[in-house]
């Protein structure tokens, strides 16, 4: 029981942050993959930026969430 108090405490207290909505659509999601995996083959046997590129974009697809749509207020759902 002390333990679901000190969590309702952190709750509380703490600040809250926004909702993240999913904003990535299927085709979206779809040439997100192809993109990121082809950039993520490119930095594997190239430039580390090319791999990090890969990556992010890899995971706006895992989340589908970008943060740039969310700052443009777009999506492709």
């Amino acid at each position: 029981m002390e333990e679901s108090s000190n969590v309702k405490k952190v709750e509380s207290g703490g600040k809250k942050l926004p909702d993240m909505v999913k904003n990535i659509g299927s085709t979206d999601k779809n040439v997100r993959l192809g993109a990121g995996g082809a950039l993520l083959l490119v930095g594997i046997f190239g430039s580390k930026l090319w791999l990090v590129i890969g990556l992010i974009i890899l995971a706006t697809v895992y989340f589908g969430i970008c943060p740039i749509y969310a700052f443009l207020k777009h999506d492709t759902l």
